[in-house]
């Protein structure tokens, strides 16, 4: 840590805090500088651009997932495991989703876990490429239901307009219970995980069989 108090870790939490409370337009060197004490020209020493920053944010939402303290319980339940603790962080931070969505991050903040899990899948019986697929899948299942979840639509401050579904009596049944997001969370990831089985992969065709 510098004679200033300040780190890597220490700005990208601030980074993280400033997006939690005014979203990512909120965000800026400028007022992370003001967040921190500092001068903003500070903060370039350890982050030399704002992506730089949007990386590092990405990062922690990573560490905060413990993915490294997934068991071994079988392919199954591991990646149930990895979509319950990514939708948990990503419900926890609803404004730093599309970072997560649309950043790469840094390949450390996640090569361990996906090593471990990729290592794993193969031991089942999936062959490597059919194994990134399948936690690729997972991942953008549960990003993109997140998403639906707990991102504000554009012109969330308007007032809607009103419509009716008496002409669409099946689509009225259908949204007559509600809307209930972690009954959609599992219902989707079991159909995910049910559609994977080892063979499933032609290796030859590098894609997935119809079984």
């Amino acid at each position: 840590m510098s004679a200033t108090g300040l780190s890597r870790p220490r700005i990208v939490r601030a980074a993280l805090d400033l997006i939690d409370r005014d979203g990512i337009d909120g965000l800026s060197m400028r007022r992370l500088g003001a967040e921190l004490g500092v001068d903003p020209k500070a903060v370039y020493y350890y982050l030399p651009n704002k992506a730089a920053l949007f990386d590092g944010v990405v990062e922690a939402l990573y560490a905060e997932m413990r993915l490294d303290e997934i068991g071994a319980a079988g392919w199954r339940a591991e990646l149930t495991e990895f979509a319950t603790r990514l939708r948990d962080v990503l419900r926890r931070h609803p404004r730093a989703v599309l970072v997560f969505a649309t950043r790469p991050g840094p390949v450390s903040a996640y090569a361990a876990g996906a090593d471990r899990a990729l290592a794993r899948l193969r031991e089942a019986g999936f062959a490597p490429r059919a194994a990134l697929t399948m936690i690729s899948c997972v991942r953008g299942l549960t990003v993109g239901l997140t998403i639906a979840e707990v991102v504000e639509p554009a012109g969330a401050g308007d007032t809607p307009v009103p419509q009716s579904l008496a002409a669409f009596p099946a689509l009225a049944a259908a949204v007559a219970g509600g809307y209930d997001a972690d009954e959609q969370f599992q219902a989707g990831l079991a159909a995910v995980l049910d559609g994977f089985a080892p063979g499933s992969f032609d290796n030859e065709e590098t894609k997935w069989t119809s079984r």
